[in-house]
């Protein structure tokens, strides 16, 4: 977060927006302005959009050739929940190593490609058929194959530098810094694969390499359509067992995202799911803990988590 600030102070400077100024410019006084931080990444409409996880730049292309509103084409941009959920796993959870993810309303892939990162065996990103899951597909065929490629050199690197008897201390050294902050695994871009997924009828693509059940279900921003939240629930019940984690992060604008808890609540019995919200103050970025997010966790009840 650190880089990224600091990536939004040098776009600030290029902008030509105070800082902090005192003295006087051709006889006129200035006075202390306060900086304040807000987020780069908040509501970002450009044709890509940079960011940067575990050390690895993540290039997303947004579709902006079609009106963006919350009934249409909401997957053609990456939307401020998204970079949360992404924030999050990299944060909280911290180690996918051996677990399978799912990913539901993917998007532009971002959270997908991020869970990728953290070391998961099988990452499957699904949204409807047609464009949507083309999107999707561009973005995370296009980022895993690089950022796999930048990490078996890194790797291969710091094999060569740690055998390498003439290679000076400070290369030495650089060549370990540069590994630790890549992490030390092998990334395959295979492992995350992309597949078409319809709630209403929640059945993956024949050939869809794992199909569940899944270690951890992300889904992000996608609770603002009361009408699909039954169906929601069937989907995640069909790709979970005992030991998946499901995690949601939604935005509150009063479109009735709150039923959809109610339903799980009332279902409680026949499916055995079990809620728990946390408190987004405490594990979302400081710059929107005022923003009206929701964050939870479901289990099925008798899971102990992962």
């Amino acid at each position: 977060m650190q880089d990224q600030q600091q990536q939004h102070q040098q776009q600030q400077t290029l902008l030509g927006e105070p800082s902090e100024t005192t003295g006087t410019e051709t006889g006129t006084e200035t006075g202390l302005v306060p900086w304040k931080y807000c987020n780069v990444y908040a509501n970002n409409r450009s044709p890509e959009r940079l960011f940067v996880f575990l050390g690895h730049s993540i290039f997303i292309q947004q579709r902006l050739d079609e009106e963006v509103t919350i009934d249409q084409n909401t997957g053609n941009v990456v939307w401020d929940g998204a970079y949360l959920m992404a924030r999050y796993l990299e944060t909280w959870v911290k180690d996918l190593q051996g677990k399978t993810c799912l990913e539901l309303g993917a998007g532009t892939g971002l959270v997908s490609i991020v869970a990728w990162l953290l070391g998961a065996s099988h990452v499957l990103a699904t949204d409807l058929a047609g464009p949507h899951i083309e999107h999707v597909e561009k973005n995370t065929s296009f980022n895993t194959k690089r950022i796999a490629s930048e990490r078996r050199q890194a790797l291969q690197e710091a094999q060569i530098f740690a055998h390498d008897s003439t290679a000076s201390i400070m290369r030495r050294r650089a060549i370990q810094r540069k590994r630790d902050r890549l992490q030390t695994i092998e990334l395959k871009s295979q492992d995350l694969r992309v597949a078409p997924l319809d709630w209403t009828s929640p059945t993956l693509p024949e050939g869809t390499p794992f199909q569940g059940p899944f270690s951890y279900i992300f889904c992000s921003e996608i609770l603002y359509l009361p009408q699909l939240h039954r169906a929601l629930l069937k989907t995640l019940t069909k790709f979970a067992d005992n030991h998946t984690i499901v995690i949601l992060l939604w935005k509150k604008r009063g479109l009735g995202e709150e039923r959809f808890f109610e339903i799980v609540s009332k279902s409680k019995a026949s499916l055995g799911w079990h809620v728990e919200f946390l408190d987004n103050k405490r594990v979302l970025d400081s710059e929107f803990e005022d923003q009206p997010y929701g964050i939870a966790r479901m289990t099925r009840i008798g899971n102990t988590p992962i």
